[in-house]
């Protein structure tokens, strides 16, 4: 049986396996992987409420998307997206990180071009 803690919460491995972890909250007894439980401790110390580990093993599943990264240059800058989701778009843009839609991260970066010209008409 191993040991380990988390956020103060003694964690044991269930039998001879160690993908299973046990970690007693209260009096509820929880079980599942170590992300999941380690989930399931932070969610607990930060809103005192007790969710099982299987409610965020379903999640992950569901959130892997199977898609290949995709990316594109716009005037200079490269747009990307890891996640094949319509608002997985990203760009590093004057420094900073954008993200969201791949139209709005367009028409930011058209608005900057614009205000930038305008600004070079107005200097001269």
């Amino acid at each position: 049986m191993a040991l380990a803690t988390y956020r103060g919460f003694p964690l044991k491995t269930v039998g001879n396996s160690t993908d299973v972890w046990q970690v007693q909250i209260k009096n509820k007894l929880l079980s599942g992987n170590m992300t999941a439980l380690k989930k399931s401790i932070d969610w607990f110390c930060d809103t005192a409420t007790i969710i099982d580990p299987k409610e965020f093993q379903s999640l992950a599943g569901k959130r892997n998307v199977a898609a290949k990264p995709t990316h594109e240059n716009f005037n200079g800058y490269v747009l990307k997206n890891d996640t094949g989701e319509t608002n997985g778009w990203y760009c590093l843009f004057n420094g900073r990180l954008i993200k969201g839609g791949k139209m709005a991260i367009r028409k930011h970066i058209e608005a900057f071009l614009i205000a930038k010209q305008k600004a070079e008409q107005n200097s001269k």
